[in-house]
């Protein structure tokens, strides 16, 4: 396992790469900036972004991607030595991320704590034996799939213990776009407060409670203890949703169509159907508490 700490703070390129993207801007998403009063409240207290610290967002995001072009490099470096080895051929190799990236949606600087897509969805990128080149996997997996479909590929068999499910089978396939089937995820964080990431320059009372407040973008916090949440990911072939669970003073609730809200601009959970509530908040306690085989009954 190779695991460089690019594209993570303090996004420092690689000298030969300082400057290559300076041409570019984080994306401007229609949740770019944008403060909504249906969100939880570490995120609808957000004060628009100053230009000031949209020039910040900006300069990371640049950083961010120079600092992925070593990454690149290394890629390369790897697969030519597999390759002169004679080892490509029969080694699977894959290519992830452990989370996404916030820059500016929602009116949050930089930061990857929210349960938004933009901080849950990762690339995965998988080359080896028996996978069709250029294939397109539509299904949803998650990175506890990881280590099953591992096990598969050794032949071994995954223990009635571990999370996750193997998507062995479905690299198999000899379609380009592999079909897709039925899955509900749990998407889970624990909100921090930590006095060591606050500065002093910022107002704010409790700063035991808050984590990742700077000057640098108008004191704007990242996290706090209470930023605490259970989500669950419920994908069927007419439905894409997500319905989170704050435990915060409020209980919050959000929840958002993903086939028609990509962008997760409108919480739709007041919205929902009592049954469909109490359905999914359900699945979700279950999905909280199982282990193994059982979280697939």
């Amino acid at each position: 396992m190779v695991a460089p700490p690019a594209a993570h703070e303090p996004f420092t390129p690689a000298p030969r790469h300082e400057g290559v993207f300076s041409h570019i801007k984080a994306l401007r998403t229609p949740s770019f900036n944008q403060v909504k009063e249906d969100k939880h409240w570490l995120v609808r207290t957000s004060r628009s972004l100053s230009n000031e610290t949209i020039d910040t967002i900006d300069k990371y995001f640049q950083k961010r991607w120079e600092s992925l072009l070593a990454v690149d490099e290394l890629v390369a470096t790897l697969v030519g030595v597999l390759n002169e080895t004679q080892s490509l051929d029969n080694t699977y190799i894959v290519y992830t991320s452990d989370n996404g990236y916030h820059v500016g949606q929602f009116a949050q600087p930089f930061d990857k704590r929210q349960p938004y897509e933009t901080d849950i969805g990762i690339p995965l990128l998988i080359r080896g034996p028996g996978i069709a080149p250029e294939s397109h996997v539509d299904t949803a997996v998650s990175l506890v799939d990881l280590a099953p479909t591992i096990l598969a590929w050794a032949n071994v068999s995954t223990p009635a213990y571990m999370d996750g499910q193997s998507f062995h089978e479905i690299l198999l396939s000899k379609e380009r776009r592999i079909p897709f089937f039925e899955r509900s995820l749990l998407i889970e964080y624990w909100g921090e407060g930590n006095v060591n990431t606050y500065n002093p320059e910022c107002p704010w009372a409790e700063q035991d409670r808050l984590s990742q407040c700077t000057p640098e973008v108008d004191c704007h916090c990242q996290d706090s203890w209470n930023n605490t949440y259970a989500c669950l990911r419920n994908i069927r072939h007419r439905e894409d949703r997500v319905y989170c669970e704050f435990r915060d003073n409020e209980n919050y609730l959000e929840a958002y169509d993903l086939q028609l809200d990509q962008f997760q601009m409108t919480n739709i959970a007041l919205d929902l159907l009592p049954i469909e509530r109490a359905l999914y908040s359900l699945r979700l306690r279950n999905l909280t508490h199982c282990s193994g085989h059982s979280c697939f009954l």
